[in-house]
């Protein structure tokens, strides 16, 4: 290149640099800008050729040396990186072209933020453990003797002197009998994920089957309170009623309501004859919620829809205390074995290149008390 055309190729790269400029500039972008810009570098080519056609005429006069032909050669390059440069940009404001929205266009060469690290979503694990009579046993089956219920003789009213003819009916006692029942699952993780990852998969893994253990506990717990009897509650006077009348005194100390999510949002619209909601966070636990029944407060336990769920428009209410209503005979709490060796049924974790975590507990879940609850429900509108 001679200097004029030096100066005619600086030029057209500024005005091609200026028009990126103006399509990537966010929120001012303005691509009418950027092709106007365009325009003149195309102004700015034709002058440019002309001036080559006028450059080569006059050196053809003379023998190249080698170095004017690498000197042409590199300006060559130069000149086409920055018609294809051009070319690029005008094919993006009239959408073809290299883009980055298009992965097979250039997307592909962006980097995209990928993080490895496991998050969590938000969730809600409730465990009915901690609301049951829980007894750890060292054998794998057993038995519990409780006295019976029943009405208490009284005593008769006798003369001074005079002969004691009333026997008092003794107690009788029964048996409350358990047998452990082993409950188990398993999981394959691949030893190369095992060892690729930057995440603890085992740990991560560990974790998920303590999550089955908790839904497993849920799931037989309210088994058995499905086997007591439905009881249409319809309205807060039918949690008053179950409260006072079919718990009594001996069950109503202590009592709470295990409901879900539809259930409280029910609760949350109560209000007395002031306008005054009936449900209210408990001033000792603000997280606790309480429901005013009458002349009693009951603690409220919401589980979730996922957990204990809603049957068409039948929310559940249990009313009364699961602690007297189910004992757990806890022979063996949950533990997890990992093995790259082991075969279960047709899976071969060694063939497979694999790690096998197994999972078992061992327990049994039995109705203590069938008295101590009320399974209730309360249908509401779509």
């Amino acid at each position: 290149m001679n200097k004029k055309m030096r100066e005619i190729f600086a030029k057209m790269d500024q005005k091609i640099l200026m028009a990126k400029g103006f399509m990537e500039d966010g929120e001012n972008k303005d691509l009418a800008k950027a092709e106007s810009l365009l325009n003149e570098a195309d102004e700015l080519q034709k002058e440019f050729d002309l001036e080559k056609k006028i450059y080569e005429a006059e050196k053809s006069k003379n023998t190249p040396t080698n170095d004017d032909l690498e000197k042409a050669k590199s300006d060559k390059n130069k000149e086409d990186e920055l018609k294809n440069f051009a070319k690029a940009l005008r094919s993006f404001i009239t959408g073809k072209g290299l883009v980055e929205s298009v992965d097979a266009n250039g997307g592909y060469t962006v980097p995209v933020d990928v993080s490895t690290k496991v998050e969590y979503y938000k969730d809600v694990d409730y465990s009915l453990l901690q609301d049951i009579d829980v007894e750890k046993v060292t054998t794998n089956k057993g038995s519990r003797t409780y006295q019976k219920k029943g009405e208490v003789d009284t005593f008769v009213d006798i003369d001074e002197n005079g002969e004691i003819t009333e026997e008092i009916e003794a107690p009788t006692f029964e048996r409350l009998n358990y047998t452990i029942q082993d409950r188990a699952g398993f999981m394959p993780v691949s030893n190369d994920l095992i060892n690729d990852s930057d995440s603890n998969i085992i740990d991560i893994v560990s974790q998920w089957l303590g999550r089955a253990d908790v839904a497993t506990s849920n799931k037989k717990i309210l088994e058995l309170v499905a086997t007591k009897d439905e009881v249409d509650l319809k309205n807060l006077d039918g949690i008053k009623k179950a409260l006072n009348v079919t718990l009594g005194q001996a069950y109503k100390n202590g009592a709470k309501i295990y409901t879900n999510d539809d259930g409280l949002n029910y609760l949350d619209t109560l209000k007395d004859t002031t306008g005054r909601p009936l449900l209210n966070p408990d001033p000792t636990a603000p997280s606790q919620m309480q429901l005013r029944c009458g002349t009693t407060v009951l603690n409220i336990k919401v589980l979730p829809n996922k957990v204990f769920p809603t049957n068409t428009q039948k929310v559940p209410f249990i009313i009364g205390n699961l602690f007297d209503y189910v004992k757990k005979f806890d022979r063996q709490s949950m533990s997890i074995m990992a093995s790259n060796v082991a075969t279960l049924g047709s899976f071969n974790a060694y063939a497979k290149n694999m790690t096998l975590l197994r999972a078992i507990i061992r327990d049994d879940y039995k109705v203590k008390d069938k008295d101590s609850i009320v399974n209730g429900y309360i249908t509401i509108a779509e």
